[in-house]
């Protein structure tokens, strides 16, 4: 499992080194990049959220069956199967297209992070930081661009400019140079805080909010889960925040062409939501009495 996972980080970097050589600017591979990965990741995605689309759909009559099957175990467990089957609410659909693109996505922090240089990788290391050392703290792609690869030079001297930031550094490094010169690392993190709020709100608008202890504790972790990234992201590379926010703005836009595509989540009725009884036809209690016409009034004087 290790000599797959060092594939993939050495495949990234392969991949950002020869963006590099296309366009030389890093950040523009990074951005490149993280659009290419999400995009080839777009049919997982996808049916990851279908999956749990059907999953959140089909709650009512699992509960239903819950309750009713609740002395009989297996009979539970075969309706349940049925009603899984039915509504295509595999399991592996959800579970699976996660597990594939985790691997990815760590593999992406990895490369565009900071590692910890050791005996192992402290001769790949060297060819760019003649300086280097164990215990030293260095951008885990060097271990694995190739010799002599521009890429690498650019890193281990700090040529890494994008939008006003150095790549390399974190927003904590750049603070220590003055706040201006931190202005466009704190636009990132506000940048990517922000898109995940709106990545939540997107998906969650219209639906009716979610009652109980667990539901309590989802919606807590929503809130806090943004703002402590964010947090971290202080002591990262802003090469790795560029690629958090970019990530998200694409994902956003991701989840607002499966919306078009499928349309939004029909809301899920909780358990104690009862339909309206509708009005009664044959209730009189508040109907007024007709009145009597013109003709008919004259008609009684007459008489």
């Amino acid at each position: 499992m290790g000599a797959i996972f060092d594939g993939i980080q050495a495949a990234l970097a392969a991949v950002l080194d020869l963006f590099y050589q296309l366009i030389p600017n890093f950040g523009l591979g990074i951005v490149i990049l993280t659009v290419l990965v999400n995009a080839a990741l777009f049919p997982l995605t996808l049916k990851q959220t279908r999956a749990t689309r059907a999953f959140q759909a089909i709650q009512p009559e699992v509960r239903r069956i819950q309750k009713e099957y609740k002395d009989r175990p297996e009979e539970m467990q075969r309706e349940l199967m049925r009603v899984q089957k039915e509504a295509g609410a595999s399991p592996g659909g959800c579970l699976v297209p996660l597990l594939v693109q985790m691997p990815i996505w760590y593999a992406l922090f990895r490369v565009l992070g900071l590692t910890q240089v050791n005996e192992a990788i402290l001769p790949r290391v060297e060819r760019f930081l003649p300086g280097a050392a164990t215990g030293d703290m260095v951008p885990g792609i060097l271990r694995w661009l190739p010799d002599g690869s521009a890429l690498g030079q650019a890193i281990a001297q700090g040529n890494t400019d994008f939008l006003g930031m150095h790549l390399s550094w974190s927003p904590a490094q750049a603070f220590a140079e003055g706040l201006v010169t931190a202005l466009p690392y704190l636009f990132m993190i506000v940048l990517m805080v922000a898109t995940q709020y709106i990545q939540t709100w997107h998906q969650n608008y219209g639906q009716p909010k979610a009652e109980g202890p667990q539901a309590g504790a989802q919606s807590a972790m929503t809130k806090i889960m943004p703002l402590f990234i964010g947090f971290i992201s202080w002591n990262f590379p802003a090469g790795l925040v560029l690629y958090w926010a970019t990530g998200n703005l694409f994902r956003l836009g991701q989840q607002v062409l499966i919306f078009k595509i499928d349309g939004r989540p029909t809301p899920v009725a909780s358990s104690g939501d009862k339909p309206a009884k509708p009005a009664e036809s044959g209730n009189t209690t508040d109907r007024k009495k007709p009145q009597p016409s013109s003709k008919k009034k004259s008609r009684r004087r007459r008489s």
